[in-house]
């Protein structure tokens, strides 16, 4: 009975040292398979009207690499589709999801025609395709819950009168810069003060209050 409960015991603890290790490697195959080497999810997060008739298409990625940071130009491997291949997409892609990254701007009569963003990174293609369909029209509501700025996703009259900050950068929108050297821009940014900054301490004592 003795050997019988041993050899269980010893089984027992095989089946478990063995479960482990393989949970072990298989989360060292996947940091290694994550950290580099994927591709890139070019991400349509929907479009708004403009005031002059116009529309803007807004898109993001996901980078499925935790840590690589590609970097692919304009051309080929990325570009937009029909008309102008360079739509100031970015060239430069930060780790994992990046939402509302940029805007496009269609014309009024654009219709139902889509606008295809195309990423070849790491030998992977991927296409993200923009249309005016009304199911994607987004606010700045759907943009702050989208990106975790409305907290625990309630609103309120304040939130939803709130206007994102506006950057602008100055001088001329085209320049010549040469590898190697730094270049000097100045921007300007735009707010319009909502919500109101949170009184830390009176929040404190409200909170102490609410405990008691």
């Amino acid at each position: 009975m003795k050997v019988l409960e041993l050899t269980r015991s010893r089984l027992a603890f095989n089946i478990i040292a063995g479960a482990l290790l393989a949970v072990l490697c298989v989360n060292s195959v996947f940091a290694q398979t994550y950290g580099k080497g994927r591709h890139i999810e070019p991400a349509f997060e929907g479009w708004r009207p403009n005031d002059d008739g116009t529309f803007n298409m807004m898109f993001g990625y996901m980078n499925e690499n935790w840590e690589e940071t590609p970097n692919m130009p304009v051309g080929e491997n990325n570009n937009f589709s029909p008309g102008d291949m360079d739509r100031g997409q970015p060239t430069h892609f930060l780790p994992r999801r990046n939402r509302f990254t940029f805007e496009v701007a269609v014309p009024s009569d654009w219709g139902e025609r889509e606008l295809v963003w195309t990423l070849n990174i790491n030998g992977v293609e991927r296409k993200a395709y923009a249309t005016l369909k009304p199911d994607y029209l987004v606010d700045n509501m759907i943009i702050a819950s989208e990106t975790g700025s409305l907290g625990a996703g309630t609103s309120s009259p304040e939130s939803r009168a709130n206007i994102p900050p506006v950057v602008t950068v100055q001088g001329d929108s085209i320049r010549t810069a040469a590898v190697g050297e730094p270049i000097d821009l100045r921007a300007q940014i735009a707010d319009d003060g909502l919500p109101q900054p949170t009184d830390l301490v009176e929040e404190a004592r409200r909170f102490v209050e609410l405990t008691e």
